[in-house]
């Protein structure tokens, strides 16, 4: 069983709910299988039956479980595939490898859709979307570049701190959960800015990142790109 950081950033809470997200998707909770009760998840982690229900609700927000009157708490969604799986932030790749990440907003601005961008999010032509890029800063040494395409219909995202977890912000304060997607991984050579910003030789070799995420409601929600130094930093891929 997993122990529960009582000294950590992350809340219990969240703590707990990735502990039994991960027992969902290792198969250790089967589709419509209860799981333990409230009472008994704060006896094994020693841990409030309030941080238990925080944790639940978080769950039952990503509509991994479900709560039936009377019954229980039971698994709704134990057999998503590998493609369809709870998108990872950066941020939590960043956790799961044990490392300390600082993330600063460098730009936020307009521009007008390209050709891929129109397809995916199903825009109408000449349509502006908003575009958010952010340095990504590992143990002390900047790694990565992000950049971020949204619809004009995240526009308060201009408004808020994105100097942190742009997940956390999407999903805490206005309950949109990135959830499906798709993820491509390949090769690219370092331009003048970049090189300049990641402090590497100029064409020196990337990994460039891209991803296309739907929404829990499998609505478009964004598609980014990661422009990363390979040699600072290991991309995990939870199974």
């Amino acid at each position: 069983m997993d122990n529960l950081k009582q000294i950590s950033s992350k809340p219990l809470y969240h703590q707990l709910a990735e502990i039994i997200r991960n027992d969902i998707y290792q198969g250790r909770f089967k589709k419509d299988e209860q799981i333990p009760s409230e009472f008994r998840l704060s006896e094994m982690y020693n841990i409030s039956r309030s941080t238990v229900r925080k944790a639940i609700s978080l769950l039952v927000e990503e509509k991994l479980l479900v709560k039936i009157h009377g019954k229980g708490t039971f698994v709704t969604n134990s057999n998503i595939d590998q493609k369809n799986k709870v998108f990872m932030s950066f941020t939590s790749n960043a956790e799961l490898l044990g490392k300390k990440l600082i993330t600063k907003t460098q730009n936020i601005y307009y521009k007008e859709a390209s050709k891929e961008e129109i397809e995916f999010f199903n825009l109408a032509e000449q349509e502006d979307i908003l575009v958010i890029e952010r340095l990504r800063i590992v143990d002390g040494i900047p790694i990565g570049i992000e950049t971020v395409f949204f619809t004009k219909k995240y526009n308060y995202l201009c408004n808020e701190n994105l100097n942190g977890s742009l997940y956390k912000v999407l999903m805490e304060k206005y309950k949109v959960i990135p959830f499906t997607g798709s993820k491509t991984i390949e090769i690219c050579y370092a331009t003048k800015e970049e090189a300049n910003i990641l402090d590497v030789p100029r064409g020196s070799a990337l990994m460039l990142i891209k991803d296309k995420v739907n929404d829990s409601n499998n609505k478009p929600l964004h598609i980014s790109k990661q422009v990363l130094r390979g040699d600072k930093f290991k991309y995990a891929i939870k199974q």
